[in-house]
């Protein structure tokens, strides 16, 4: 299994690179009316919204921790036009990596640990993290302090 490896928080975590489109540039973020800037907003993409999450929020870290990301990783689910994309801002990508198959079921993000190259390396289920990312949207929306428009 072929994995991207990347940085949050001092955390290392891999993902299968079949469900990364890219590395890309983070841009500005722009605000949706309905969730919390410290949530997430959208990004410009080639000319689409892209919707970013914070990697706070999609991993459980005080974004108190967090330094100012530079690059997203650009998740794909699915295969046609129509497939589901998702920006993660990262700290660092680290790079690719051979890792064995993971052993376990793939229903919880955090699939195993391996070490590889030295590091402890969290590997994710990218279904899971999509499916976190609309469970975090749906329970920011309504919320009483809802982003104001605009980029931060």
């Amino acid at each position: 299994m072929r994995l991207v490896t990347f940085e949050v928080a001092g955390g290392c975590y891999g993902l299968p690179i079949e469900d990364v489109l890219e590395v890309a540039e983070l841009g500005p973020i722009s605000c949706v009316p309905t969730l919390p800037p410290p949530i997430g907003g959208v990004m410009n993409h080639h000319g689409d919204a892209l919707p970013v999450l914070q990697p706070g929020v999609l991993f459980d870290i005080g974004s108190a921790e967090l330094p100012a990301p530079e690059h997203a990783l650009v998740l794909v689910r699915g295969s046609d036009e129509t497939a589901d994309r998702l920006a993660v801002p990262v700290d660092r990508v680290i790079g690719l990596v051979d890792a064995r198959p993971a052993t376990a079921d793939g229903s919880a993000l955090l699939v195993e640990r391996q070490p590889i190259g030295g590091r402890l390396v969290n590997i994710l289920d990218t279904a899971c993290l999509f499916e976190r990312a609309v469970g975090v949207i749906a329970r920011s929306v309504g919320n009483p302090d809802p982003g104001r428009g605009g980029e931060r």
